[in-house]
């Protein structure tokens, strides 16, 4: 791994309490907030938001992690969310609310007492922060990728739709001239 040693151990960190962080983000974000309560799935694509980042968190800050590895994995979920109707702003708002809760467990941490120079603290938030612009984008292309597609096959439908009735309308004009 490229990353430097302060920043392993900080993802190791995340990784090892994933389940204390995922408690707390799901009480913020379902219970407090009602994000995605009106979906019958909406706690469990939170969950799973939160397990997959978490459970990966030195692989998704890794500067040797290929983008294309995470543009996959979020453009899928993407269009996952899209073709179960979830909203993409109250996703979005779910990136965003869990970034802001490893933060938050790792202030309230002793980790946070240790002694580090700014600059490995500052190349922590870049590189997390660069994983969640990353996924946030890719998510919303998956989202508009898969919107795209709804949109062709019902403009298909609609396509077939107006042939037929203009082949019933010649049909029905011929049998009137007859």
């Amino acid at each position: 791994m490229e990353i430097r040693t302060f920043e392993l151990e900080f993802a190791r960190f995340i990784e090892k309490f994933s389940d204390h962080i995922t408690e707390a983000f799901l009480e913020d974000t379902f219970h407090k907030r009602e994000l995605l309560a009106q979906y019958q799935l909406g706690e469990k694509m939170l969950q799973d938001l939160a397990h997959n980042i978490l459970a990966e968190f030195t692989k998704n800050i890794d500067k040797k992690t290929q983008v294309e590895t995470i543009a996959d994995k979020y453009v899928q979920l993407g269009i996952r969310c899209r073709e179960d109707g979830l909203s993409f702003s109250e996703m979005v708002r779910a990136f965003i609310l869990l970034k802001r809760h490893i933060w938050i467990f790792f202030q309230d941490s002793n980790f946070a007492g240790q002694p580090f120079d700014v600059r490995s603290i500052v190349a922590l938030n870049n590189r997390t922060a660069l994983f969640f612009d990353r996924a946030i984008y890719y998510f919303l292309v998956g989202f508009e990728q898969a919107d795209d597609e709804e949109s062709t096959e019902l403009e298909g439908l609609y396509g077939t739709l107006v042939e037929k009735l203009t082949r019933d309308i010649v049909a029905h004009m011929k049998r009137g001239k007859d």
